[in-house]
């Protein structure tokens, strides 16, 4: 399985290759290509066969004239050259139009006696949208006739301006390069050359940067004997040109140069004189760069993603990058090998996109996999999730029903607590009136005795002055009846009886306010509650409670009230009463013979604070953190229940406060209660 799949990645990574090659930014990166071959190889030796003459600005500069010369001076340098044995001389300068007819007359002749100077010719091509028109411009006739041969000098610039490709022919033109060749070359040579096909492009192996090939200034050769050494153009091949770094006016010599696949190492455009001396030399020796045909390029570059394909394919995506580096630097050192020793080009950026793309080839395959393995878990994991979705929804169902049931029970068992918690507070405000039972009726025995005796007394008075009033009732105010009352009045002591009725009247009045007072303070005690949050205050519920506890308190405990200015709170009276009651029956029962407990309260902006304090025998440290849980009572059995501060504690925590206690055994207890203005309707 995973060979067929390297082996398909392979051929469609190629065919996207070969999509590629058709894109003109794709083929003209190709060539980039061959420009970096090129330069990894570097220079390497040219023909000496070649000589070029240059026209350049050190010649001007000893000529003393600017271009274009004199044709005279022209035929003066052929007849050198001549004479200094150069076996075929080729002028790169097209005589298109007629000058002087001295100069060229001079010319005409020289070109003649020579017999062996080829000239060149140009192909003005127009490129229309409708059509092409391609025009052949000749030297003049004169000129033609007496050369040896007349050639184009035919190269190829690509899109990106640099010449890598030239023919040897094309339709109805003879190329530069052939007539010289032809002239250097002997007859069975030329048929061997023949046999070549000269019609198709070739790419041009560039030996290195411009003046690479031998290159002599124009003035030089006009005097070499003087100025060369001996022999420089014997039997050579010798090319005249233009090889100018800057473009004199007024004629515009652009079309001389041209832009090399060493031009973007070094920068510099190479002349269109040696560029024709180098395909000459390509072609004398041999050595254009070979293209390997269609089909087995197609063939090497299948082979080299097979087998890349195939490491990859084996391998984790990291090692697979690796190895697909390696395998590519080896495609690449391939290549300038065979580039650097056998003048053939193998497409180096082809293949390594190809091994890219193999690559990615991989990875997406690889994605895909995982990603159709990861749905098909995914729907797998969803199958099972549905299912134990369902499964856990009839379990949360039954669940759910089941904590509905619960749900009721904890509300009826909360309506059952809160009657319960309500009855505890009554049953302790009741224990708490039992305990007050004996003191009360104590309290209202006083009064209501001593209004009892006083009766007799006020009884006894009365009947006396009953008398008085009788002896009294005759109307004849000079009677006896008078006289009985004087009598009666004398014998009743009738002032002194009045004082004492109502000096006993008086103490009966007492007696019964002080009752009166006990009944009030009772009924405050023990109210129910029932009308909802009410504003009260508070010290009123202290003393109304202190007065109940009167007895326990009465000459064994001195209480010092340190009452502050406090708002009245919005509570439950009857239960802060409660609360009050405990704390201070607490505080009565903590001191064993006398003492003192002292009550403050004072406001804390929306909160009021009550402290309660006694300097009777203290808590325990053990006992204070249990001292507000139900049940929890250091008193003998009988004497206490345990829920006294307990339910303090619930009331103050219901009306949204807090009740914290500070003891030390010996010295004393103190309760500090903190109640809000306003209660919080969600407390209760």
């Amino acid at each position: 399985m995973q060979f067929l799949q390297a082996i398909l990645i392979a051929i469609i990574a190629l065919g996207f290759v070969l999509v590629l090659n058709n894109f003109s930014l794709f083929a003209l990166l190709e060539l980039k290509g061959l420009d970096l071959l090129f330069a990894l190889r570097g220079t390497v030796s040219p023909t000496d066969r070649i000589v070029i003459v240059a026209i350049d600005e050190p010649s001007m500069a000893e000529i003393r004239r600017q271009w274009p010369w004199p044709r005279g001076t022209h035929a003066r340098l052929i007849r050198q050259l001549n004479k200094a044995g150069a076996k075929v001389i080729g002028f790169d300068v097209l005589f298109a139009e007629p000058s002087d007819k001295t100069e060229d007359s001079a010319l005409e002749q020289a070109l003649r006696d020579a017999g062996n100077v080829v000239l060149v010719s140009a192909l003005s091509v127009v490129n229309d949208p409708l059509f092409r028109l391609t025009t052949r411009i000749d030297p003049l006739p004169a000129f033609a006739k007496t050369a040896a041969g007349v050639g184009s000098p035919i190269i190829t610039i690509d899109p990106d301006g640099i010449v890598r490709r030239t023919r040897l022919l094309f339709p109805g033109v003879s190329s530069f390069t052939l007539e010289i060749v032809a002239r250097d070359l002997s007859a069975a040579e030329q048929k061997q050359l023949s046999k070549q096909d000269l019609g198709r492009e070739v790419l041009i192996n560039y030996p290195g940067p411009p003046r690479t090939v031998k290159t002599v200034s124009y003035y030089q050769a006009l005097d070499f004997e003087r100025l060369l050494p001996p022999g420089i153009f014997d039997g050579k091949i010798v090319l005249v040109g233009r090889s100018l770094e800057t473009i004199p006016e007024p004629q515009n010599l652009s079309g001389d140069t041209f832009l090399t696949p060493f031009s973007w190492v070094g920068g510099n455009a190479t002349a269109g004189v040696e560029i024709q001396a180098i395909i000459i030399d390509n072609l004398l020796r041999k050595c254009f760069v070979t293209e390997l045909n269609v089909s087995f390029q197609i063939s090497l570059l299948l082979m080299s993603f097979v087998i890349a394909s195939l490491l990859v394919v084996k391998l984790r995506p990291i090692s697979g990058l690796l190895s697909l580096g390696i395998v590519a630097s080896i495609w690449f050192l391939v290549a300038y090998t065979v580039f650097a020793n056998a003048h053939l080009w193998l497409p180096v950026i082809s293949g390594i996109m190809g091994l890219a793309l193999v690559y990615v080839g991989h990875l997406l395959t690889r994605a895909l996999l995982a990603e159709r393995e990861r749905r098909q878990f995914l729907e797998a994991a969803n199958r099972d999730l549905e299912a134990g979705i369902a499964e856990r929804t009839s379990e949360l169902s039954l669940a759910n029903q089941e904590l509905g049931e619960r749900h009721r029970l904890l509300e009826k068992a909360y309506q059952e607590l809160a009657v319960t918690q309500q009855q505890l507070i009554q049953s302790e405000k009741m224990a708490s009136l039992g305990m007050l039972v004996a003191g009360i009726a104590h309290e209202l025995n006083n009064p209501i005795s001593f209004v009892h005796a006083n009766l007799e007394f006020i009884q006894d008075n009365t009947d006396k002055l009953t008398r008085i009033i009788k002896a009294y009732s005759d109307k004849d105010p000079n009677g006896d009846q008078r006289r009985r009352g004087d009598h009666q009045k004398q014998t009743a002591k009738f002032d002194s009886t009045v004082n004492l009725l109502q000096e006993l009247i008086a103490s009966c009045r007492g007696g019964t306010e002080r009752v009166k007072q006990i009944v009030l303070d009772l009924r405050t005690f023990s109210r129910t509650d029932d009308i909802g949050l009410v504003l009260a205050d508070l010290h009123a519920g202290i003393d109304s409670t202190l007065n109940l506890l009167g007895r326990q308190y009465k000459d064994r405990v001195t209480v010092y009230r340190e009452y502050g200015e406090i708002p009245k709170i919005e509570c439950h009276p009857g239960q802060l009463n409660q609360v009050f009651m405990n704390l201070l029956q607490n505080a009565a029962q903590a001191i064993p013979d006398k003492g003192q407990v002292w009550i403050k309260t004072e406001s804390l902006g929306d909160w009021v604070r009550v402290s309660i304090k006694d300097d009777g025998v203290g808590i325990p440290e053990e006992n204070q953190k249990k001292i507000f849980n139900p049940f929890f009572t250091t008193k003998p059995v009988g004497d206490g229940t345990g829920l006294g501060l307990s339910i303090s504690h619930g009331i103050v925590e219901k009306h949204g406060g807090n009740i914290r206690v500070t003891s030390t055994v010996s010295v004393g207890t103190e309760f500090v209660v903190e109640l809000p203005v306003r209660v919080n309707r969600k407390d209760l």
